[in-house]
């Protein structure tokens, strides 16, 4: 009579391969949610240095005359003046940007740099 089944190593091997096969691809999948959320984070600093750019497009005259002036907006203003969404929220934490992140608007032979600043 034959017999019909796995033997104990052939069932050790299985597993072990599936342990190697789940173990490179736990891995991938891991870097690629981590560069998705630094990739989320870093449209979302954009998307505030776009509104403090919206800001200055209406605010002209209250921007730095002179090289290397600089003015200091906060998220909070950004927020109530309509200029970034109330709600912008930190990927990396998963909780929204604190009020009181700071963007810095400095003039550079006459262009204005954007900066944020946690």
């Amino acid at each position: 009579m034959k017999d019909k089944g796995f033997t104990l190593a052939e069932l050790l091997g299985i597993i072990v391969i599936l342990a190697v096969i789940a173990l490179i691809a736990i891995t991938s999948i891991t870097n690629t949610m981590k560069e998705s959320k630094e990739d989320l984070y870093n449209l979302q600093i954009d998307n505030i240095i776009v509104g403090a750019k919206n800001w200055a497009s209406s605010h002209v005259f209250e921007l730095p005359e002179n090289d290397g002036e600089s003015i200091s907006l906060t998220l909070e203003e950004l927020k109530n003046l309509g200029f970034v969404d109330e709600d912008i929220t930190n990927p990396k934490t998963n909780e929204l940007f604190s009020n009181d992140l700071q963007v810095k608007i400095t003039k550079v032979d006459n262009n204005y740099k954007y900066e944020v600043i946690e």
